[in-house]
């Protein structure tokens, strides 16, 4: 009997501890993520970050996120930028400016100039950053500064994007060397893309960007 009560309290431990966790904002579980967006984590814990990402974008309410950008950690600092240009925060754009241009961690650099960017706003800002001493930061730059030209809402793609939403089985099914699975996504014009609408058709090339903050 002893030994069946100390089980149940080690359950509802557990339990409890599980449900405060889930009861967590999605960003401040974003900073407790056991492998964090680098380098050595590439392929490890990506479907995590992935799915966070999206509950962050989809549900995280902007005032915790203007609050992670003045986060003293920079994960949290990248993530709130880029979900606050996804989600068309123009309130945000003199503190994103602020990062783009003084943040010392370059990958948040990055998400603010990519969030000013989306906002179509503070280009002053983004031409300086097209003379950052790094050149991700440059590249994003490049890519900001084409916004102001063009007549496509990328934030509200984005968002309809991730209002998708996606499953962590789903993740990673594509396996070298085996055929492709079929899959639907949205393109920049807002069109819907259906893979097996090509393949086998004819020859067709799919890029994703390699790296998440």
């Amino acid at each position: 009997m002893t030994r069946i009560v100390i089980s149940l309290i080690a359950f509802n431990v557990l339990l409890a501890a599980a449900c405060a966790e889930e009861s967590l904002p999605a960003l401040e579980r974003y900073r407790q993520l056991e492998f964090r967006a680098e380098p050595d984590n590439f392929d490890k814990g990506w479907r995590e970050r992935v799915a966070l990402e999206f509950e962050i974008v989809n549900d995280e309410d902007l005032e915790t996120l203007r609050a992670g950008l003045s986060d003293e950690d920079p994960y949290v600092r990248s993530m709130a930028a880029r979900a606050l240009g996804i989600r068309s925060d123009k309130a945000s754009a003199d503190a994103l400016a602020e990062l783009a241009l003084n943040d010392a961690e370059f990958m948040v650099r990055i998400r603010a100039v990519e969030s000013l960017g989306l906002l179509k706003m503070k280009l002053d800002v983004i031409e300086a950053a097209q003379k950052d001493r790094q050149g991700a930061v440059r590249w994003e730059a490049d890519l900001a500064a084409d916004q102001f030209h063009s007549e496509i809402d990328c934030a509200a793609e984005i968002r309809n994007a991730f209002a998708e939403g996606i499953e962590l089985e789903e993740m990673g099914q594509a396996q070298v060397g085996e055929p492709a699975p079929d899959f639907s996504a949205l393109t920049l014009d807002g069109k819907r893309f259906k893979l097996s609408s090509v393949l086998g058709k004819k020859p067709i090339a799919i890029y994703f960007a390699a790296f998440d903050q």
